[in-house]
Order: structure tokens, then C-alpha cells, then sequence
């Protein structure tokens, strides 16, 4: 059997409420909404749908990765996802023959992804 002093007990029952209050306010904090999240552009309602998107775009291949499978365009503005021009590196889907895709060459590529992560579904030749 344990005895414990009085300033003891005190000490025990404060513990024991701060701790209380520390898993009270975790709950909280997961059950409410994150605070500031509606000021951020495509935060606001629920932020674990990303809606999808599809764009078409002209460019220079700069290189190309086919250990990765990754290919870097210089690519003109992409006004149908609000991208200026830029030199990005994308991921290629696996249907993407990256054999065939030369550093220099002049393409137009479809992308396919949403919230700044996109991946190459298409590349063809300029007209």
C-alpha cells in the first residue's frame, strides 16, 4: 500500500488534470476545421478531393529521362491550369514512349493532375 503526503496528492490530481485538458483539447482540435485553411486558394470545403484536370501545351523537349521516366520541357504559357512559361520536369505515364522523344525537338504534350502535380499523358510533334 502507498501513502503519499498531502503535497504529494496535490501534485498527483494537477498532473492528472493537465493531462486530461491536453487530451481534451487534441480531440478538439481534430474534430474542428482548420483555421485559416478558406483564406488559401483551393483550401476551402473539403480539401481531400482533388479535382482533376487535363491541359494541352507546346514546347522544346530539354531532356529527357527514360531511366526515370521523367521528360523536362521549355514549355509556353498553359493558360487552361494558369502556368506561365516555364522549364519543368514532368513524370511520363507508363503508355509514354520516351524512345522516341529527342532533347531539341519542338512537341505538343497533354498533362493530366490537379493542385501543381501533373504527368505527361501525351507528346507529338509540333505542326
Amino acid at each position: 500500500m502507498f501513502t503519499f503526503s498531502r503535497s504529494n496528492r496535490k501534485s498527483m490530481v494537477a498532473a492528472a488534470a493537465a493531462t486530461s485538458l491536453l487530451f481534451i483539447g487534441a480531440a478538439h482540435a481534430q474534430a474542428g476545421k482548420p483555421s485559416g485553411m478558406d483564406n488559401m486558394p483551393g483550401m476551402s470545403g473539403n480539401t481531400s478531393v482533388a479535382k482533376s484536370q487535363t491541359a494541352s501545351a507546346k514546347g522544346t523537349v530539354a531532356a529527357v529521362d527514360t531511366g526515370q521516366h521523367k521528360v523536362t520541357f521549355d514549355h509556353e504559357p498553359i493558360p487552361a491550369i494558369g502556368w506561365p512559361a516555364m522549364h519543368m520536369e514532368f513524370p511520363a505515364a507508363s503508355s509514354v514512349d520516351l524512345s522516341k522523344v529527342k532533347p531539341g525537338e519542338k512537341v505538343q504534350f497533354t498533362l493530366s493532375g490537379a493542385k501543381g502535380s501533373y504527368t505527361v499523358q501525351s507528346i507529338t510533334p509540333a505542326p
